[in-house]
């Protein structure tokens, strides 16, 4: 078994990719970031890396990180060895590694095996579940319509940016809401629900070999309850599919279950439980603790 250090996103992925696509809804994060990375988005001023871990063509693990944001993990085959691996190397090459994120067997492996190695604290920041979906339920009897947002809606949906961040993903470093939205809408993906005025959004900018992620879905608190999460995110799924995706996914925070709910009944379907586990150093003097489950 071997460790490698991939000196690009394209190196990762021309060793990794393939392997990966075997399960492609279930690492499209993983994939996702990587093509980003290696189509030249930043996602912070250090610089990213890439590992693999396997024998001969034979992939047991792959990880990546953006900092300042988490590992990126995944385990084909649940391999922990593979994973032991990752953190004899990471110990000495990122000491102060904030925290994993994976489908929960292969980010708690990793969190045990952390632990054992760096004087931290462990916790669950965030539960989440990928859904996949391959052909769309659209709701009834919700009005208004889907349309392209538009520049003039970038003033908008940048406020709504920032409050999808301060819900969705508070642990993360915040982003810069303008740059996120205009990202988006250079990719063409972003989308409002429209009823006398945009109530909804909803968005794709990652995408792997045969699908799309749909994420940056938000409503805000004053028209919510009302189903145009729902459309919106049933028109976009619809487009993605109609555009030549075999598939959509989405992740979903276990401590929502109204959009657990909500996702299913458009079509959604669950395929694995996922983690963000948080690391934290360890008070002196203090025992190590077990990670909170």
């Amino acid at each position: 078994m071997e460790l490698t250090i991939h000196p690009s996103a394209a190196a990762f992925l021309s060793s990794a990719e393939g392997p990966l696509l075997r399960e492609e809804a279930l690492h499209n994060l993983i994939l996702g970031i990587a093509a980003q990375v290696r189509d030249g988005h930043a996602f912070g001023d250090e610089a990213p890396y890439f590992l693999t871990v396997g024998l001969g063509r034979e992939l047991f693990a792959a990880a990546i990180r953006t900092p300042p944001f988490p590992l990126i993990l995944a385990s084909p085959g649940g391999h922990r060895g593979a994973i032991e691996a990752l953190v004899d190397h990471l110990a000495t090459a990122d000491p102060h590694l904030p925290g994993v994120n994976g489908p929960l067997p292969a980010a708690t492996a990793f969190t045990d095996l952390w632990q054992k190695r760096r004087a931290v604290r462990a916790h669950i920041a965030m539960r989440t579940r990928i859904y996949e979906l391959r052909s769309v339920v659209p709701p009834a009897g919700v009005p208004g319509t889907m349309r392209p947002a538009r520049e003039e809606d970038l003033p908008l949906l940048a406020d709504w940016a920032s409050a999808f961040h301060a819900e969705a993903a508070p642990h993360d470093p915040p982003p810069d809401p303008q740059a996120m939205v205009e990202r988006f809408l250079e990719s063409g993906t972003l989308v409002v629900w429209d009823h006398q005025g945009p109530v909804s959004m909803a968005g794709s900018s990652r995408r792997s070999a045969r699908g799309a992620t749909v994420s940056l879905v938000y409503t805000p608190p004053v028209c919510r309850g009302r189903g145009y999460a729902s459309a919106c995110v049933a028109a976009l799924s619809q487009l993605l599919l109609d555009r030549g995706c075999a598939f959509c996914t989405l992740y979903t925070d276990l401590a929502n279950p109204t959009s657990n709910e909500i996702y299913r009944r458009i079509g959604y379907r669950p395929l694995a439980d996922c983690a963000v586990y948080r690391f934290e150093p360890e008070p002196r003097g203090e025992p190590l603790a077990p990670p909170r489950r």
